[in-house]
């Protein structure tokens, strides 16, 4: 599984993600909160200086001579027609309350009183204060809360990986027991508390059952056909023995009664190899007798005499190399009888080839065939090709690449140059 795929990673992520927005949110609440209360502050505080003189001026002129009007920040007082003696012209415009200006590169805060008159005269009072945020406590207020954050963002991290252990506690257990359910079967839900992890393995416990009950059945019906089908079949081959050992009848009956024995015995060698495949076993024992692939074509071929004399088919079995596989025959006669069965259904005259080689057959017919978009759906169940006019139920290949699949075999079909297809059963020695 991916890393980025994983629940864990997922979890990790949200809460590096959460802890970033929020650490992001609290920078930005943080500064904003600083300056503004900064601001403020201190246009109250030189705004309280500044009324605080201006009355007591107006109440003594005199009394408040040498007072300065504020401690720290600039305080002056001055009349209109003075203004322009200790302040810029733009001083004049100002309303009585606190301003905020930008002079020569300074931000500064300014407080303005115009409500006084003495003796007759408008009186102005100012008090200006240097707002401006030296660099160096910037970056130190950036570097502080740069490392809040980073550390944050760790405490976040470490966080995350516990609760995520936490949170996915039950589910590793889960699968777990899933893995060993094959070993020691038992039922999940009772290892859990009913919540979203313990409806989970109730619906892995219902289905398993579901499954089970199902395995059964499918053995069961096994066991019923491989039990009552060979013994008609087994009836029959002994009654045709029989009738075969009688003198008395003709060579039309004896090549009819041949013709039942060697359908008995495909029969019984399909029902052999569908229980294999049913089960998916695999008989290959050691002391299994290797199967001589060119004599069973022959029996494969005389199978289907009748229509190829029909067709007026011609058959050629060319031996290139000897071939033989350890594998029983029924299994290798019903991999065999498919591909060649099909190439003598779906040729309408022609030659059909069949070609042993080292390690393969090749069957080439001069059939129709399909087109590329067509090849790779030949092996699934059912499905038969557009051009296809002739009965079948679309199952022959599709057992063919079952049984490939158990002995590790491999089923090429590929276009003819011409025209028909070329099959290619090739055999793990």
């Amino acid at each position: 599984m991916k890393f980025r795929n994983r629940l864990k990673y997922r979890i990790i992520v949200a809460f590096l993600a959460l802890s970033t927005l929020l650490g992001a949110l609290f920078a930005a609440t943080a500064l904003t909160i600083r300056q503004n209360l900064s601001t403020n502050l201190i246009g109250e505080s030189i705004k309280s200086n500044l009324d605080e003189y201006m009355d007591k001026f107006a109440e003594d002129p005199k009394g408040t001579q040498g007072e300065p009007i504020a401690s720290n920040p600039k305080g002056l007082l001055t009349y209109p027609e003075k203004l322009a003696l200790v302040l810029p012209l733009s001083y004049a415009d100002l309303e009585d309350g606190i301003h905020d200006l930008n002079e020569n590169g300074k931000q500064l805060k300014v407080a303005v009183n115009k409500r006084h008159i003495v003796d007759g005269k408008e009186v102005w009072g100012y008090v200006i204060f240097d707002v401006t945020t030296p660099p160096n406590e910037n970056r130190l207020v950036y570097s502080s809360l740069a490392g809040v954050f980073v550390l944050f963002t760790i405490i976040a991290y470490f966080l995350a990986i516990i609760a995520s252990k936490k949170i996915l506690k039950p589910l590793s257990l889960l699968s777990s027991m899933v893995e060993e359910q094959g070993k020691n079967p038992q039922q999940l839900s009772q290892h859990f508390s009913n919540d979203e992890v313990g409806q989970l393995a109730q619906t892995l416990d219902d289905y398993a059952l579901q499954l089970t009950e199902f395995v059964d059945r499918d053995k069961e019906f096994n066991a019923d056909v491989s039990h009552e089908l060979r013994t008609p079949l087994a009836i029959i081959t002994s009654t045709t023995e029989l009738i075969l050992a009688q003198d008395d009848i003709s060579e039309k009956t004896k090549l009819r009664l041949s013709r039942i024995e060697r359908a008995v015995k495909q029969s019984a060698e399909l029902t052999e190899t569908l229980l294999l495949l049913a089960r998916k076993e695999q008989k290959t024992d050691k002391d299994l007798k290797r199967t001589q692939v060119g004599q069973l074509i022959n029996d494969i071929v005389d199978n289907f005499t009748a229509t190829i004399k029909l067709k007026k088919l011609n058959v050629e079995i060319i031996e290139d190399d000897w071939l033989q596989v350890q594998a029983p025959a029924a299994v290798v006669s019903v991999a065999l009888s498919n591909l060649i069965g099909n190439a003598i259904k779906y040729t309408p005259k022609g030659t059909i080839k069949i070609i042993l080689k080292q390690d393969r057959v090749v069957v080439i017919d001069q059939g129709s065939g399909v087109s590329e978009e067509e090849l790779p759906k030949l092996f699934d169940r059912h499905y038969r090709g557009e051009a296809v006019t002739a009965k079948g139920s679309g199952l022959g290949l599709a057992i063919v690449k079952r049984l490939c699949e158990l002995y590790n075999w491999q089923v090429i079909i590929h276009k003819n140059d011409n025209s028909g297809l070329t099959a290619e059963l090739i055999f793990s020695l």
